[in-house]
């Protein structure tokens, strides 16, 4: 039997908190902070997450940007959040979710810059590109936290996050909170603790500050008239992006693994697929720096905490009970207008099922966004929602 996956309407229900992309929201604050990473981490999350199975198999590789062997933590403010889908769903008795008014949030996370290599001289050119992955993110809105799961393959958390101005004005002041354990004895209980602090002095140019080396980028906003200059410079976000070869996240193209798991059977997924979709930062304005020597990072290893922070801090494997300290080599904020668009599937993996039920094939489209419009030079387009048996 010929099954046509378009054909399969979705189970829309009013209960469902699932808000239909793409969505825009604009004047998001954000303050943004980057480390130098072990970039063999990186490589064991690719490996945990992307590069399922074999390579022959999967016919790609995640690999770390090795160019660019840094983490970026990104606090978020959402003063409003908007489904700007344009088309109504086939519902009669509810309201299109572009005419429900307007939600808010606050988000964190780290992203990670990996590489998706093709493995032959074909893909190599084709299916490479560079993306973002996020092992943590965190919200406080209840809704973004389900569609972050079910739509875009993000295992966003939710949590309690503070955003605010510190001691001095101009200054910066954030912290998120977790359900987890203190400590990993059977008879502990689940409490809210504190995962990560950050506190800075105010941005560039003040005089409170201990000034970073000459050596340091944040020295240039030291001047007034040279800060002034350079924030009007960044403020051409989409250039910034071009120029960085898309290192600096103003034009993210996220990946992650969208997964359900087998009830009866925990251990065994019966979907797996790898998920993209781009957030397009644009309208940037307000831009500043900070010295980084008067940022202040703290991540609590404490507990099951420990387990998270394996993948992106050098924390050993098992919970020291005291703050890991983060010194950053850069920290900025600024204010954005953000899209967030161009979500699919670029590859569902092959799952084997019971029941003298057929295995599902793996299916792929893998080609990188700046290569689609040549694919026909190089062959027909494979789709995951192409016809399948």
């Amino acid at each position: 039997m010929i099954l046509n996956r378009q054909d399969i309407p979705f189970a829309q229900s009013s209960s469902s908190e699932q808000v239909p992309p793409p969505y825009h929201f604009p004047n998001v604050s954000v303050h943004t902070f980057v480390w130098p990473i072990d970039i063999s981490r990186v490589q064991a999350y690719c490996d945990q997450n992307f590069n399922l199975g074999s390579e022959e198999e999967r016919g790609f590789t995640y690999r770390p940007a090795a160019l660019w062997p840094y983490a970026t933590l990104m606090f978020l403010d959402y003063p409003v959040m908007t489904s700007s889908n344009p088309y109504p769903l086939s519902l009669d008795d509810e309201v299109p979710y572009t005419d429900r008014g307007i939600i808010k949030q606050r988000e964190v996370f780290v992203a990670l810059p990996v590489i998706r290599f093709g493995t032959n001289p074909k893909t190599l050119v084709t299916e490479t590109s560079l993306e973002w992955a996020l092992p943590f993110i965190v919200v406080n809105n209840p809704v973004s936290s389900v569609c972050g799961r079910e739509m875009l393959g993000l295992g966003k958390l939710l949590s309690d996050i503070d955003i605010g101005e510190g001691k001095y004005h101009g200054s910066f002041d954030g912290s998120v909170k977790l359900p987890g354990w203190s400590s990993l004895e059977s008879s502990t209980p689940m409490e809210i603790l504190e995962i990560v602090r950050v506190q800075t002095n105010p941005a560039l140019p003040t005089f409170r500050t201990t000034r970073s080396p000459k050596t340091s980028l944040s020295t240039l906003f030291e001047s007034r008239e040279a800060s002034v200059a350079i924030e009007e410079f960044a403020n051409f976000s989409n250039f910034v992006s071009d120029m960085s070869l898309g290192m600096i996240p103003t034009n993210m193209r996220t990946i992650g693994l969208k997964q359900y798991r087998d009830a009866k059977d925990p251990e065994r997924a019966v979907y797996q697929a790898l998920v993209t979709c781009r957030s397009r930062y644009s309208n940037l304005s307000d831009f500043k720096m900070y010295d980084e020597a008067d940022i202040h990072i703290q991540f609590n290893d404490i507990g099951t905490f420990n387990e998270i922070l394996q993948v992106f801090l050098e924390v050993g494997g098992e919970p020291s009970g005291s703050p890991f300290y983060l010194q950053p080599v850069a920290g900025c904020r600024f204010t954005a207008d953000i899209d967030f668009d161009q979500m699919r599937v670029i590859h569902s993996f092959a799952i084997d099922r019971d029941n003298g039920l057929p295995p599902i094939p793996a299916q792929s489209d893998l080609t990188a966004p700046w290569a689609r419009p040549l694919k026909g030079f190089f062959g027909p387009l494979t789709h995951p929602k192409r016809n399948v048996e």
